[in-house]
């Protein structure tokens, strides 16, 4: 639904945030009319007859004063910039129909026939709510026609009858090879034909292209009207401006029946709009389907500039192969230059490129494909009748696209020798199974294709029923269970008593991997949630606490004495949204409070019952015995940065030894080990090893937020000994629900949209630590790490960076300011030169790519902060904006706890 336009330009965007303000006053009245003029004067009397003067006329009287003029309307709004303004699907159709009225409709070709080579369209136009839109004045239309195989090719294709020509021309000014005169033939489109408005969303359309009498511009080639062939027209309308849409028919101009006639149907626009978007398009905006894009792109087409061909099918791949096309990297293999190196690795790079529109150079260098470039069922995936075409009808033309330093005519970087046709590929590379070469198939399964990949075990996860059946509830602890089954036995469960924690880990570089030797390189186990604000909770390492020195007695009969805690920073919280209960941050508990049967003697389970029984402290913290007799005290996390300080004092001094550190979950990772320890002391206390299985006993879920919480492991033997000599890790998680028996939706989600194919295969990262497997709710894996506790006392990430931020920001790469610090990788830059320039595969503010409509929360656009939006807008102007509007009394430390961020107010 398109809205009424705003004062958008009083609004900052692209590098800042926009401005933000309070609500504007009403326009003030609008002056007083002027008064009248004053009437005119009443004219000369006439004069006398001759003799005596006539007598003069008396003045007219003044006129009425005017009435007073209307009001001005109110002004615009200051502030409530709402992120929908600018960020969203509805924003980005909105600002296309302000600037030109360009707006996506449905194009629907009902019928189409020739005549002796005049072909005749007809066509509907709605919007997206079903209604007619009549008026449109002009279209563009192209047809082609589906060539069966020629002799020494493996496919059929589709031949334009439109043409024009291309030729090359200020080279002095380029950077093109071929020099001024260079021409080509190329497939294009026509829009001199008759349109006819039939005034209720219908139109006819007659081509001006007589399909008899077709022959190339530049070659000259003929090309042959074959009406009982299958033929494919195409109507484009819009792009820059108005109805905007494209649309498809087939047809056999003889009438005979398209059922009997070739097809190629291999690659779905669905397809194209997983990472590309709904709202997919080329060459000004209204070519908008791959069943439109091959009409024009068919072989035989060249770009005269470079040479390159355009045919569809070789320069799609091409384009996504990007920096890993063959020929790229040079000999040294190495695309990037690496700035810590003297040498520029770049300067023997290869190169692939189109020039396009106005002499513009295309180049793809620095793209990679998100999916695994050898994933052909990325794209080669769906409905298509011809799905499987890319492994069963392999060619020269389409393997050579991605392996380009392959010359099939000499037989260079061809095992199979020199091969001038496509009739022997598939004695080598059958679709799948045995064959003298390696199958399609089985030649693209990377999957396999490194051992260091292969997991070791299967882990399974499962989770105690709760007493209600759905959901936890306070005083429930869930147990989760963990069962391995070792992959390299045939899949036999192992024996949960020997899972050990290793010294040292093994590693893997060779085919075969060093054997196993029973003890474990890593042993995470992970809690977090929920999903809306992911943090560490229910593991011993989520707590975080303060223990005593010793298991006592203790001396705490010093005058006055109290226990002075500072929880979570010390900052207030509020119970709930009416602010009725106010949880202190900083509580003291007089020693003259409790019961002791001697101050001077106290026992720990009297300092435990003492603390436990005031009413502030039991709020903000939990005081308990450790099983070696020692008193321990836990914040109960509840807000922004979970921490524990214990002011200096007497009680203090006597029980903790005058611990006054600020107390975190501290380390690289909230990760614990379900493995045995060499000491049997340091075991996690809420583990238990069994022959068939391993438990985990939670904490109990009294102080959890509601929402779904996800448990994780990441284990494996041989572990890594460096990014090159590794085993990847098992990885599994199970999720549960406290406080609510339905399933909280995730802020985002859809990570497999770009990174997988259908079958669950596709990018991974980091197959050395952590085995990070994209699928659809990836973010409950990588969010065990990547949390919001920055797990320094100083609020500065010693783990993984919070993964609101982070993504955002990779995504965003080529766009950021300081990429590097904004990214915040714990390396700076592991692709070494490159600085993170990744360019989103649509406009970066179509939010709803990842934020889907329907299965995500939908707070990108409610719940405005300042980490999910540096992520993009990282600009000093952004970043002094995010600081203006957040209060912290501890500026020194921003991601302490203590800050109070007011996006909200105006966004």
């Amino acid at each position: 639904m398109l809205r009424t336009p705003k004062l958008i330009a009083m609004l900052l965007f692209g590098g800042a945030l926009a401005l933000s303000g309070c609500e504007g006053p009403a326009g003030p009245p609008g002056t007083d009319g002027q008064d009248g003029q004053d009437g005119t004067n009443g004219q000369d009397g006439t004069n006398g007859q001759d003799g005596t003067n006539g007598t003069d006329g008396t003045n007219g009287t003044d006129g009425t004063n005017g009435t007073n003029g209307t009001n001005g309307t109110n002004g615009e709004d200051g502030g409530n910039v709402e992120l929908t303004l600018f960020h969203g699907r509805d924003a980005l159709a909105q600002q296309a129909f302000d600037e030109s009225g360009k707006f996506y409709a449905v194009a629907n070709i009902t019928s189409a026939k020739s005549d002796a080579g005049i072909v005749t369209v007809d066509f509907t136009v709605a919007d997206e709510d079903g209604n007619p839109v009549p008026g449109i004045t002009a279209v563009n239309a192209s047809i082609a026609k589906l060539l069966p195989p020629q002799m020494g090719e493996s496919f059929n294709k589709w031949v334009p009858y439109v043409y024009r020509s291309q030729t090359v021309s200020g080279s002095a000014m380029g950077d093109w090879p071929k020099p001024d005169g260079t021409a080509a033939d190329q497939g294009y489109r026509e829009n001199n034909g008759m349109l006819t408005d039939h005034g209720d969303g219908s139109y006819t359309y007659v081509l001006a292209t007589d399909l008899t009498m077709v022959k190339t511009p530049v070659a000259g080639t003929t090309i042959e009207y074959e009406p009982n062939l299958r033929h494919r027209v195409s109507i484009m309308l819009g792009g820059g401006a108005g109805p905007t849409a494209d649309a498809n028919f087939d047809f056999v101009p003889d009438g005979s029946p398209l059922t009997d006639k070739e097809h190629r149907d291999i690659v779905q626009t669905s397809a194209c709009q997983n990472c590309h978007g709904p709202r997919f398009a080329a060459h000004g905006g209204d070519r908008m389907t791959v069943e439109n894009c091959v009409t024009c792109h068919a072989q035989g087409s060249t770009d005269p500039h470079g040479g390159e061909t355009i045919d569809f099918q070789v320069m799609i791949h091409k384009i996504h192969a990007g920096g890993e096309l063959a020929t790229i990297p040079g000999p040294d293999g190495v695309v990037w230059d690496n700035p810590a190196t003297p040498a520029d690795e770049s300067a023997d790079n290869g190169e692939y490129a189109i020039w396009g529109f106005q002499n513009a150079k295309h180049e793809w260098w620095k793209a990679g494909f998100p999916a695994v470039n050898g994933n052909c069922q990325k794209c080669h995936d769906g409905a298509g009748q011809d799905v499987n075409a890319w492994k069963e009808k392999p060619s020269r033309e389409v393997c050579g696209s991605c392996h380009n330093d392959v010359d099939f005519v000499a037989g260079t970087n061809h095992a199979g020798g020199q091969q001038l046709n496509d009739d022997n590929c598939t004695v080598c590379h059958k679709a799948t199974g045995a064959a003298v070469g390696k199958s399609v198939t089985a030649a693209h399964d990377w999957t396999t294709l490194d051992i260091r990949n292969l997991p070791e075990f299967q882990a399974t996860l499962t989770i105690s029923t709760p007493a209600n059946g759905t959901h936890f509830v306070p005083g429930e602890s869930p147990v989760v269970t963990i069962v391995l089954k070792d992959l390299e036995n045939g899949g036999a469960v192992i024996d949960h008593n020997t899972v050990t924690a290793d010294a040292s880990a093994e590693g893997c570089v060779t085919t075969p991997c060093p054997a196993k030797d029973g003890l474990f390189a890593a042993s995470n186990f992970f809690v977090h949630g929920p999903r809306g604000d992911r943090n560490p909770v229910l593991t011993t390492k989520a707590r975080v606490r303060v223990t005593s020195t010793t298991a006592g007695p203790f001396d705490i009969s010093a005058a006055g004495a109290t226990l002075d805690i500072k929880f979570d920073g010390g900052k207030d919280l509020y119970l709930d949204k009416n602010g009725g209960t106010i949880l202190p941050g900083m509580v003291s508990v007089p020693v003259s409070s409790g019961s002791f049967s001697s101050t001077a003697a106290a026992t720990p389970a009297e300092i435990v019952t003492w603390l436990n029984n005031n009413a502030n402290f039991k709020l903000r913290g939990i005081a308990y015995l450790e099983p070696n007799g020692r008193v321990s005290i836990r914040s109960r996390n509840l807000g922004e940065l979970y921490s524990i300080q214990l002011m200096a004092g007497a009680v203090n001094t006597a029980v903790f030894g005058n611990n006054v550190a600020v107390n975190v979950i501290g380390g690289f990772t909230a990760g614990v080990s379900i493995a045995k320890q060499s000491n049997p002391a340091n075991n996690d206390p809420k583990v238990q090893w069994f022959t068939d299985k391993i438990t985990y006993t939670l904490d109990p879920v009294d102080d959890l937020r509601p929402g779904t919480y996800v448990a994780s492991v990441e284990l494996g033997d041989r572990g890594r000994k460096s990014a090159t000599d590794y085993k990847t890790p098992t990885v599994a998680k199970v999720t549960f629900n406290v406080g609510q028996a339905t399933e909280e939706l995730p802020p985002t989600r859809n990570c497999n949209s770009c990174h997988q194919a259908s079958n669950g295969q596709g990018l991974v990262l980091d197959w050395s630590r952590h085995n990070k497997i994209l699928g659809d709710l990836a973010v409950d894996q990588c969010g065990a790490c990547h949390d919001y506790q920055t797990q320094t006392a100083s609020g500065q990430w010693s783990g993984g960076h919070p993964i609101g931020k982070r993504v955002h920001a990779i995504h965003n790469g080529a766009n950021l300011n300081y990429p590097i610090a904004t990214v915040a990788y714990s390396n700076g830059d592991p692709v070494a030169g490159r600085f993170w320039d990744i360019t989103y595969p649509q406009d970066v503010r179509n939010c709803e790519s990842c934020h889907v409509a329907g299965t995500t929360s939908g707070s990108w656009k409610t719940e405005p902060s300042r980490l999910p939006c540096w992520g993009c807008h990282d600009s000093d102007s952004a970043r002094a904006h995010m600081k203006i509007q957040t209060y912290d009394p501890t500026p020194a430390d921003p991601w302490n706890g203590d800050e109070e961020e007011s996006c909200a107010t105006c966004h």
